[in-house]
């Protein structure tokens, strides 16, 4: 059963997503959440479910930029028209993890299990 930890972690910005993970997530997390924002989008409740979906997509993104070894501020090319969500697809969507997004993960406390040697 997964802890409130890892829930809060999934909207978090802080370490890096996988391709497969990324993809994972826009097939099922996403779709869950815009099909809630929709379904409240009448109610008193309605921009806390959409302030939800855009915290949970800007993580998403966010973290696969780290992967890539990028920072999150490239979300900002989502601004400029047609040229700047394109290269994000590609960014995020196609290209393989580099290791240079490692750097990103430093804010992870160690695992318990690992030995050093």
């Amino acid at each position: 059963m997964p802890s409130t930890h890892a829930a809060w972690r999934e909207l978090s910005t802080a370490g890096t997503l996988t391709r497969g993970g990324f993809w994972l997530r826009h097939g099922t997390l996403v779709p869950l959440a815009l099909w809630i924002a929709i379904a409240v989008a009448d109610t008193p409740l309605g921009w806390v479910a959409a302030l939800a979906t855009t915290v949970l997509l800007i993580s998403i993104w966010g973290r696969r930029l780290h992967d890539r070894g990028r920072s999150a501020w490239w979300l900002l090319l989502a601004a400029l028209p047609v040229l700047g969500p394109l290269l994000l697809c590609v960014e995020c969507g196609l290209r393989r993890s580099v290791p240079e997004g490692r750097r990103f993960d430093a804010q992870r406390p160690a695992d318990y299990l690992t030995v050093a040697p």
